[in-house]
């Protein structure tokens, strides 16, 4: 394990609701999925009770850290088109209601709108509004994705809000898919973000919700602390008071929870994570060796070895399906894991 050398962080963040600079120390916490070795503290708003990661970063720090420790450097763009090829029609929105992966702002696109994804990622969420009918711009902090987007030809400003990219666009709707959460003054971003939209435009946000069952389930183990990634921890209450302190109203505000999340979440509560050591269940595998383990396995197929991995689909099915029957339920009493918020200025 590498000894603790702090290189990212300055002091104590402000409070993004109520602008408070007291905190007080929840407890001390560390990467548990990439491995970076840096300390960290969750702290709480001594004034208004919103919980932060602390030290602060700043916005010049992101690049640093993203590109470091976060797994983008293996994704096959191949893959991207595949998957947003079959976005629209009304059975693959019941898939991703189903599996709780329509917690996405791009989803909301309609046919001729313009639409800027902030903290787009790999450049899928583009990919997708571009195949409903819109036009998709995006911005992305982590340098890794110049390639994807030169390879895919996408609108991606590899950079900040703040650099003002497109600055002739203005956007129906923007969307920050898990996003608000990571930047260091998402005060800041929403009085930004004013500028940009048309007169009738909305902006959608997902992040984690910090008030969720599986939060309160899982306590400190809860993966959507997801240290110091997450700098900001909302619940709803607290949300729509921040998004009302810098000129929105909320529209719609609702929860939904991935599945995929609660797999996670789940395995996450039996292993023990190493301060520096990157987690095995976080770690992205590059294609060629998937494609390794295929062709080795398709050598030494049996009937035995089709009748296991025959119960191990079916049992994964199973397991699966009841957790779809348990997040569905959680989202229905507005505990699920994930915020889904629409906001519109306010008149």
């Amino acid at each position: 394990m590498r000894t603790n050398q702090r290189h990212f962080g300055h002091c104590n963040p402000v409070c993004p609701v109520c602008s408070g600079q007291s905190v007080s120390v929840i407890r001390n916490v560390f990467d548990d999925r990439y491995g970076c070795p840096d300390s960290f503290s969750l702290v709480r708003c001594t004034k208004c009770g919103h919980w932060m990661t602390s030290p602060a970063l700043a916005e010049s720090e992101l690049g640093k850290l993203y590109s470091t420790y976060y797994p983008r450097k293996l994704v096959d763009t191949q893959d991207l088109l595949r998957i947003a090829q079959s976005v629209a029609g009304w059975l693959p929105a019941l898939k991703r209601w189903w599996e709780g992966t329509d917690n996405q702002g791009q989803y909301r696109a309609k046919a001729g709108q313009t639409i800027l994804d902030i903290g787009c990622g790999s450049g899928l969420s583009l990919l997708e509004a571009i195949a409903m009918g819109a036009t998709a711009y995006g911005i992305e902090t982590d340098p890794n994705v110049r390639t994807i987007a030169e390879e895919l030809d996408l609108n991606i400003h590899i950079g900040s809000l703040h650099d003002v990219p497109f600055p002739d666009v203005f956007f129906d709707l923007i969307v920050l898919n898990q996003v608000i959460e990571h930047i260091p003054e998402p005060g800041k971003a929403l009085d930004a973000l004013r500028k940009r939209l048309r007169p009738d435009g909305r902006i959608v946000l997902a992040f984690p919700n910090r008030g969720s069952f599986w939060q309160r389930l899982s306590g400190e183990r809860w993966i959507n602390w997801h240290i110091p990634y997450h700098l900001h921890h909302f619940d709803a209450v607290g949300f729509k008071a921040f998004a009302h302190r810098h000129g929105y109203r909320v529209l719609t505000q609702s929860t939904i929870t991935p599945n995929l999340w609660t797999a996670l979440q789940l395995r996450a509560l039996f292993e023990t994570p190493h301060r520096g050591i990157p987690a095995p269940q976080w770690q992205v595998k590059s294609a060629s060796n998937m494609n390794n383990r295929v062709s080795q396995s398709s050598t030494t197929h049996t009937p035995s070895l089709s009748l296991r991995r025959v119960l191990r689909y079916t049992t994964r099915l199973v397991v699966l399906s009841g957790l779809a029957i348990l997040n569905r339920a959680i989202d229905a009493l507005r505990q699920g894991d994930s915020l889904l918020v629409e906001l519109a200025v306010e008149t």
